[in-house]
C-alpha cells in the first residue's frame, strides 16, 4: 500500500524530505535487509525443524508491524532513515524463515509451479494494494494508510501464530 506513494510522503510530509531522501531511505532499507538476512539464514539452518525459522519470521513480522506506527510519529528525514533501518532488520529476520518454511512444504515435483504461483499472488496483491494505498492516501491521508498497514500486518501475524504447530513440526 505504501511503496508507490512513499516518495510523496517523504517529499511532502517530512522535514528535510526530498525525492533524493526518499531514494536514500529505500536504499537504507534494502541494504539493511540484504545484510541481515544472510546471518539470519545461517542461524536458522543450524536446526533440523522449523522452530528457528518460525521465531525469526515472527520477530521480524512484529518489527515490520511497528514500522507504520513509527511513520506516524516521524517528523524529520533522520527519523525516516532510522525507521527504514528498522524495517530492513524486520524483513531481514522475517524473509529467510518464510522462504525456508515455504520451500520445505512444497510438494516434490511441483516446486516451479508453487514458486510461480506464490510470486504471481504477491505480484497481484502488490498491484491492487498500490492503487488502494494511493486512493486511501489521497482521500483520507497518510495517517489512515499507516494505521491500515498496521492492522493488516497484525492480521498476518495472527495467521502465523495460528499455524505455529504445523509450521514447527519436524519434516
Amino acid at each position: 500500500m505504501l511503496s508507490p506513494i512513499f516518495a510523496i510522503y517523504i517529499n511532502d510530509e517530512i522535514s528535510g524530505g526530498s525525492i533524493l531522501a526518499a531514494g536514500t531511505s529505500v536504499t537504507i532499507y534494502v541494504l539493511t535487509k540484504a545484510i541481515i538476512q544472510i546471518p539470519t539464514s545461517k542461524y536458522t539452518d543450524k536446526e533440523d525443524g522449523n522452530k528457528r525459522e518460525f521465531c525469526t519470521m515472527l520477530i521480524g513480522s512484529i518489527i515490520i508491524a511497528l514500522v507504520p506506527l513509527f511513520y506516524l510519529g516521524a517528523t524529520n528525514i533522520m527519523e525516516i532513515y532510522l525507521i527504514q533501518f528498522i524495517f530492513g532488520v524486520g524483513h531481514g529476520l522475517s524473509y529467510p524463515g518464510w522462504m525456508t518454511i515455504f520451500s520445505k512444504f512444497i510438494e516434490k515435483g511441483k516446486e516451479g509451479y508453487r514458486w510461480s504461483s506464490y510470486n504471481t499472488y504477491v505480484t497481484l496483491a502488490t498491484a491492487s494494494t498500490a492503487m488502494i494505498g494511493g486512493y486511501i492516501a489521497q482521500s483520507f491521508g497518510f495517517k489512515f494508510v499507516f494505521i491500515s498497514l498496521f492492522i493488516f500486518i497484525i492480521m498476518s501475524i495472527i495467521l502465523i501464530l495460528k499455524m505455529h504447530k504445523y509450521i514447527t513440526r519436524k519434516i
